[in-house]
């Protein structure tokens, strides 16, 4: 059996028991499982798709397939957590949910706004994307100048990081345990503006240049020295997160990166691995999540054998919560300000202190519409909250399938430019983020090319303008006492 149609077999067995199992349930079921169904289809689809394109390759380092895999996490796992509690979020689960108490008639037709999203986006990524199979360990390591000031920078800006914490107190990577974050909120009140909104951007470009230096460490993997010294990186960035108990997302995106690259410039995985480790880092992300909220094992083992491993609260139920509270205050009337319209774009305006308005982004707008702003809680906003305000239904399908696009669009300007090292970082940088979209808004990828993305392009082509005018000064010159003799 060729690889080209094995994936087939898997959509056709998945698509005979989903009909199967839908006949089967009830009509409460149903509409539970119906959206969860329609949505892991449509990404097994498009999987199937892009896998024949690429001659039966794992379209792994695929910005398209990233985006419409994440998107079937946040939208189908809500839906375990609510089947899982007998359709009830449980006594751990997102309290506004709890306090609305919907029926599976409300959260199957609240939930079909993310089949919609996932369809269009899938379609149109699809029928824009083409074809031509991407190389395996054909991208270039960067030159010696490049790597130097990618060093340089990386050194240079940690060190600031760290003189930072320790003369303001001001944090990227706190602990959520005890004061820490009481602490952090009274750091970043109590600096200067211009300090906390220059210190954001640099932490972003900071990660850029991790990635990079991560890059380059994985090109040279196929020496066993150099492997060694990635798997004691990947067991110091663990370590330091089961020791901090602070945001996981740095830690998952590192790892991400490390498969991807690993996938891209070393050796191509097999399915079946991607599967496996893909499932390994989602249920490491989810213990992260109850770990850092629990002082001992024993309070969390007591707590969850009696409500479920499922019962606990994640973001991807917070973010469900988020969408259906703002769909229900929309329908109760609740006054939606005229900001929020341009969220796409808002963190891409200019600095708060030349722009003739508060700038207020949407999940900062919620916080204060719900009473905790201010107070270290956060509530991540979504795409479908983004729509919920604007347009509804005809919103969703225009995002999802001008978004579809766009990645299209990405995809075959990389593929004509795949062995270049910034092209490459660029592009996985891209995978690793692409959640935004779905997380925050749309247009929320801007905020990341604008302010991280595009500072590193300029320091690497000040490297190789470094680069050129040094080899042109080593280069003897030719002078009147030069010019050969004539015979």
């Amino acid at each position: 059996m060729s690889l080209s149609v094995a994936p087939i077999h898997i959509l056709l067995v998945a698509l005979v028991s989903a009909v199967g199992l839908f006949a089967w349930m009830d009509d409460q079921q149903r509409w539970v499982a119906g959206p969860g169904f329609a949505c892991t289809l449509l990404v097994l689809w498009l999987y199937v798709t892009l896998n024949r394109r690429d001659r039966g390759r794992v379209p792994l380092f695929d910005v398209g397939m990233f985006c419409a895999a994440l998107t079937l996490v946040y939208s189908v796992y809500p839906l375990m957590n609510y089947w899982a509690g007998g359709f009830d979020f449980g006594i751990f689960g997102d309290t506004r949910l709890n306090q609305y108490h919907p029926t599976p008639y409300d959260i199957g037709t609240f939930h079909l706004r993310h089949v919609l999203y996932l369809f269009s986006f899938v379609a149109s990524y699809a029928a824009f994307r083409g074809r031509g199979v991407m190389e395996m360990g054909n991208v270039k390591s960067p030159d010696r100048a490049t790597m130097q000031l990618v060093i340089l920078s990386f050194v240079l800006m940690t060190a600031f990081f760290f003189v930072l914490q320790l003369t303001t107190g001001i944090t990227f990577s706190n602990s959520y345990e005890g004061d820490s974050i009481e602490n952090k909120m009274k750091a970043f009140a109590s600096a200067p503006l211009i300090l906390v909104q220059i210190s954001g951007k640099l932490a972003g470009i900071l990660f850029v240049l991790k990635l990079a230096l991560l890059c380059v460490l994985i090109s040279r993997c196929r020496e066993r020295k150099w492997l060694v010294v990635l798997l004691v990186w990947v067991a110091a960035e663990v370590i330091q997160a089961l020791v901090l108990k602070g945001a996981r997302g740095g830690l998952m995106m590192f790892l991400l990166a490390t498969l991807l690259l690993y996938h891209r410039i070393v050796r191509p995985l097999s399915a079946r691995t991607i599967f496996t480790l893909g499932m390994t880092l989602f249920v490491f992300f989810m213990f992260l999540g109850i770990y850092r909220a629990y002082t001992n094992l024993t309070s969390l083992t007591s707590d969850y054998s009696e409500a479920g491993v499922l019962s606990g609260p994640n973001e991807f139920q917070a973010m469900l919560g988020t969408a259906y509270d703002v769909y229900q205050r929309k329908m109760a009337g609740t006054e939606l300000p005229w900001y929020l319209q341009i969220n796409d774009v808002m963190n891409v305006l200019p600095p708060q202190q030349i722009v003739p308005f508060e700038k207020v982004v949407a999940s900062e707008w919620y916080l204060r519409e719900i009473g905790l702003s201010g107070t270290g809680h956060g509530y991540m906003w979504g795409v479908i909250s983004q729509s919920v305000v604007g347009m509804d239904w005809v919103e969703l399908a225009l995002r999802g399938s001008i978004l579809g696009l766009i990645l299209a669009k990405i995809h075959r300007w990389y593929l004509k430019r795949q062995t270049g090292f910034f092209p490459t970082l660029l592009y996985m940088y891209l995978c690793l983020n692409i959640y935004y979209t779905f997380r925050s808004t749309t247009g929320s990828i801007l905020q990341f090319i604008v302010w991280e993305i595009l500072p590193v392009y300029f320091l690497l082509r000040l490297a190789t303008v470094v680069a050129v005018c040094s080899r042109r000064t080593e280069a003897p010159a030719l002078g009147l006492n030069d010019v050969p003799a004539r015979n």
